[in-house]
């Protein structure tokens, strides 16, 4: 199998709907805290791509449970995304006839 090594390079671009990160093999994603009191909120922060995606929670912290609730949806969405691209992998491989 030949590799490509222009996949494992991450690009991002803008396209109709915004801007899209292709994730690469260097791709990192991290939880940075900013500091310890509620003023400095810890960040998520996506690296990896020609720029650096921080991820902060809003300044006033009656705001956070909807923060709260939309992390654990990109936790979700990002789980059901790994499902799929492991299946759909698997299914090629097994079409391709590289699964035992």
């Amino acid at each position: 199998m030949t590799h490509d090594k222009k996949q494992d390079t991450a690009k991002a671009g803008w396209d109709g709907f915004g801007v899209t990160w292709i994730v690469g093999s260097e791709a990192e994603l991290a939880v940075e805290e900013t500091g310890s009191e509620p003023t400095h909120p810890p960040m998520l922060v996506l690296a990896g791509a020609p720029c650096v995606v921080m991820l902060r929670p809003p300044d006033d912290p009656a705001m956070w449970p909807a923060c709260v609730r939309f992390l654990r949806q990109l936790r979700d969405s990002a789980e059901d995304m790994a499902a799929l691209l492991e299946a759909r992998a698997t299914d090629r491989l097994a079409r391709d006839g590289e699964v035992g």
